[in-house]
C-alpha cells in the first residue's frame, strides 16, 4: 500500500495529539511522588486503640499491625489523632491522659510507654510520616462523663471556658485564654516530640446556635450584634494564625494542615460558593471557618478537604467538588480526603456498595494536578477490608511513593548512603548501607539538618541497563531502616537513594557485593 507524504504527515499529526492529550490526562501524577495516608481515628475507639481495657502490650500490637498493613500497600502517612477531646495520646503536658487510651484521664498506659512517640518512631521506621491530628474546641463527648475528668484538666480550674453544647462540652473560641491555651498544647507538642504535622479537622464551632453570650458580651472587639457570625470567623482565624506562627517559630519544618467539611460555601449563598445544596451544614456559615481566607492568606501548608460524596450525588457531586477546591485553592496544595467509611453493601446509595468509587475517586483526583495525593477515613476500614478495599488500594498503589514536596520547604537533598553492599547472611541476600539510627518519638530536634537522612529509596533494575530514578515501577522499598532483605532469584542491579525528612532525595549510589 502506497502513503502519499501528505497522508503520513496528518496521521503523524493526529497521533502527537493522542501523546499529547494522553499527558494532559494523567495530570501531574507520575507515580513516583503522591502522598498516601490513612486517617487513625482514637475518639470512641473508632479505629485505635479498639478498647480502652487493653494494656500496653496490647496497644502496641494493635498498631503494629495497622502500620506493618499499610506499609504493604505502600501507603507513606499516617494521621494519628493525638487529642480526641482535650485530651492526650502522649505524656500528659497540660492535659491528662485520654479516656480512650486508658479508660480514666488519671491512669497512664501500662506497662508505661508513651503512645505518641512510640507511634513515631514506628511509623518514620517504615518510611511514613506522622502528622498528630487534634480536634481544636471539643471536650467531651457527652457532659454526662465531667464528673470523671482529672482533677488537672483546664475545665476544674476555669469552667467559664467552656460552653455545653447538645450533649457535648467545647471551648469557647472567643476566649483570649481558650487560644492561648490551644497554642501552647500545639507548643508543648511541636517542641516535645519529632512529628511531621500538626493536623486540625473541620470541628471548630460546632453550630451557629452555639451559646456563646457572656463571651461576646466580654470580647466583642466592637463587633455589633448582627455581625456575631463574623465575629465568630474571626476568632478561628486569630487561632488559625497564632498556631500557624507558633509551629513554624518552633519547627519550620512542621507541615499544618486542615481537614475542613467538602463544602465552603453554596452557589446560591456566594458566587464563589460550589454548585452544590448543602444548606443545613458549611465551613462559612455554621462552623464559622473561612478556609477561602487562610489558604488566600498562605496559613496552611496543604488544605485536605473532606470529600465523601459519591461522583454524582445530586446535592453535592464528587467532581464537583474536587474542581472547586482545585479552582479555589489558591496556590496551597491540595489532597483529597476519600470516605472509605460510606462503602456499606446495604447502602441506600448505589455507588457505595463497591470499592470500585473509590477507585474512582482517587483516579479522578490524579488527573487534577494540585491534587499532591490523598488520605483515607478512616482505619477501620483497612482492618476489615470493607468490600475488599485492601484489593483496590494495592492496585492503586503497586510500588513505594514519596511525599511530594510542598511550596516554602527546603529542597536541598541529604548526601548519598555510602558502605552500600550486598551481603549473603545465612543463605539470604541483605542490602546494607550506612545511615543515622532513626530518633526516639519524642526527639527534640528543633532544627532540620539538610545533610541527615531520615529515609532511603531502593531501586531495582535489570543487570546492565541504564537506570532511570523516575520510573516509579523501580522501586522495590522505602524504608527508615539501613538493611534489607532481597530475593536470590534473578540478576538485578541496585541503588539506593537518600530521604530528608521533607523526603528531598539525593543522588543514587549504587549497591556493590561484599566479599
Amino acid at each position: 500500500m502506497i502513503f502519499s507524504i501528505k497522508h503520513i504527515l496528518r496521521t503523524l499529526s493526529v497521533l502527537s495529539i493522542l501523546f499529547i492529550s494522553t499527558l494532559d490526562a494523567k495530570g501531574s501524577y507520575d507515580g513516583k511522588r503522591e502522598w498516601r495516608a490513612v486517617w487513625i481515628a482514637t475518639v470512641n475507639n473508632i479505629d485505635w486503640p479498639s478498647s480502652p481495657n487493653l494494656s500496653a502490650d496490647q496497644q502496641k500490637k494493635e498498631l503494629i499491625h495497622m502500620l506493618d498493613l499499610y506499609k504493604s500497600m505502600n501507603f507513606n502517612a499516617v494521621v494519628l489523632q493525638v487529642r480526641p477531646a482535650a485530651d492526650a495520646f502522649y505524656k500528659p503536658g497540660l492535659e491528662p491522659w485520654s479516656i480512650y487510651l486508658t479508660g480514666d484521664q488519671k491512669k497512664a498506659p501500662s506497662p508505661f510507654y508513651d503512645p505518641l512517640a512510640f507511634a513515631i518512631k514506628e511509623a518514620h521506621k517504615r518510611g511514613m510520616e506522622l502528622h498528630a491530628w487534634l480536634n481544636p474546641y471539643r471536650v467531651s463527648q457527652n457532659v454526662d462523663n465531667i464528673k470523671d475528668m482529672s482533677e488537672d484538666h483546664i475545665y476544674r480550674k476555669k469552667p467559664y471556658l467552656f460552653v455545653k453544647h447538645g450533649r457535648r462540652l467545647y471551648f469557647d473560641p472567643a476566649y483570649p485564654e481558650t487560644r492561648e491555651f490551644l497554642t501552647n498544647v500545639i507548643k508543648d507538642l511541636v517542641t516535645r516530640y519529632d512529628l511531621d504535622g500538626i493536623h486540625f479537622d473541620d470541628y471548630f464551632y460546632p453550630n451557629n446556635d452555639f451559646s456563646d453570650e457572656s463571651s461576646f458580651a466580654k470580647h466583642n472587639r466592637g463587633y455589633k450584634r448582627e455581625d456575631k457570625m463574623a465575629w465568630r470567623r474571626e476568632n478561628v482565624d486569630i487561632v488559625v494564625k497564632m498556631l500557624r506562627d507558633t509551629i513554624k517559630s518552633i519547627k519550620p519544618y512542621v507541615k499544618f494542615g486542615i481537614s475542613p467539611y467538602a463544602v465552603w460555601r453554596n452557589k446560591a449563598e456566594d458566587p464563589r460558593g460550589s454548585d452544590t445544596r448543602s444548606f443545613g451544614y458549611t465551613n462559612y456559615d455554621h462552623l464559622h471557618a473561612d478556609i477561602l481566607k487562610w489558604m488566600e492568606a498562605g496559613w496552611l501548608d496543604y488544605i485536605l478537604p473532606q470529600l465523601y460524596f459519591n461522583i454524582g450525588y445530586p446535592a453535592a457531586d464528587f467532581k464537583i467538588l474536587a474542581q472547586w477546591w482545585r479552582e479555589y485553592s489558591a496556590g496551597t496544595p491540595v489532597y483529597g480526603g476519600l470516605g472509605t467509611y460510606k462503602l456499606d453493601k446495604n447502602s441506600k446509595v448505589e455507588a457505595w456498595r463497591s470499592a470500585e468509587e473509590i477507585r474512582r475517586q482517587a483516579e479522578m483526583l490524579r488527573d487534577i494536578p494540585e491534587y499532591h495525593g490523598v488520605c483515607y477515613f478512616s482505619a477501620k476500614d483497612m482492618k476489615r477490608n470493607t468490600l475488599g478495599i485492601n484489593k483496590v488500594l494495592t492496585e492503586l498503589y503497586p510500588a513505594p511513593s514519596i511525599t511530594p514536596a510542598l511550596r516554602g520547604f527546603e529542597t536541598t537533598p541529604p548526601a548519598p548512603p555510602s558502605k552500600a553492599s550486598i551481603l549473603s547472611k545465612q543463605g539470604k541476600l541483605h542490602l546494607a548501607w550506612s545511615g543515622d539510627p532513626i530518633p526516639e518519638g519524642d526527639a527534640d530536634i528543633s532544627e532540620i539538618n539538610s545533610e541527615r537522612a531520615y529515609y532511603y529509596l531502593i531501586y531495582k533494575f535489570n543487570k546492565g541497563v541504564t537506570p532511570d530514578f523516575n520510573q516509579s515501577e523501580a522501586i522495590v522499598a522505602l524504608t527508615g531502616e539501613t538493611s534489607l532483605e532481597i530475593a536470590q532469584n534473578g540478576d538485578y542491579d541496585y541503588y539506593i537513594s537518600a530521604l530528608d525528612r521533607l523526603f528531598n532525595e539525593s543522588k543514587a549510589v549504587k549497591f556493590s557485593k561484599s566479599n
